[in-house]
């Protein structure tokens, strides 16, 4: 019985194993690279195939720092709970479509009027109070990126904020500083006006010398908690 039984899980191991989707890095791909000498993985993002492997660019070090793996040594990108991976191109715009009841109310908004932060000040607290959709991306060195949120209808007033330098571990409300921080709402003097049809939103964050890692927020405003919106992210 025991022999049989042994048999039976040797041939789900091996045709499980068989089954499985390999991977298969391309130009542009985030994944997670290895390191036996540290014992944990960097995340990272192929930027050239070499006839030796993959040359590497890793999240928060210098080029210097860029190396060529093989290809035992990679495992595809980690996902971060609550917040979807936009893959962005220089050159090009993706467009996503959403709806804010998928996502969910952030109660503590004090990090974002924090003088590491600087998103808004808390008076415009009420413009983010709905719900919130979380997305990240990428913004290579020497590039422009422009995110864009549309509400489908008039009156779903959905604003928006993104911030570079974004670390997985540091996930608002819990988030500590960031490189540049940008936010957009209507404007206001006094109180707000709800009573305003709701109009596209938009930002802009700019990289230098280095690549950033940008945290997207869509919002809906104070008891926003539903509606369709398309999200427009471009890179120049």
């Amino acid at each position: 019985m025991k022999q049989s039984i042994y048999f039976f899980c040797c041939l789900f191991l091996l045709f499980g194993s068989l089954s499985a989707d390999p991977i298969s890095p391309k130009k542009g791909d985030r994944v997670e690279v290895y390191d036996a000498k540290e014992r944990k993985s960097f995340s990272g993002m192929v930027i050239k195939i070499e006839k030796d492997g993959f040359l590497i660019h890793y999240d928060g070090y210098a080029d210097s720092y860029d190396e060529v793996v093989t290809l035992d040594r990679i495992k595809p990108m980690a996902e971060i709970p609550g917040v979807s991976y936009i893959k962005s191109e220089k050159g090009k715009s993706v467009t996503l479509l959403g709806n804010l009841k998928t996502g969910s109310v952030m109660d503590d908004l004090e990090w974002a009027e924090s003088s590491s932060m600087a998103c808004w000040p808390g008076i415009r607290n009420v413009e983010f109070e709905g719900n919130q959709i979380h997305y990240w991306t990428d913004l290579p060195k020497k590039s422009t990126l422009i995110v864009t949120v549309k509400p489908k209808d008039n009156k779903t007033r959905v604003n928006l904020y993104a911030f570079s330098g974004f670390e997985p571990k540091y996930i608002p409300p819990k988030v500590y500083g960031a490189v540049s921080c940008e936010a957009s709402h209507p404007t206001w003097i006094g109180s707000p006006d709800f009573s305003k049809p709701a109009e596209p939103q938009s930002i802009e964050l700019r990289a230098v010398g280095n690549p950033y890692r940008v945290f997207i927020g869509v919002s809906g405003a104070k008891n926003i908690t539903e509606g369709d919106f398309e999200l427009i992210v471009e890179v120049k």
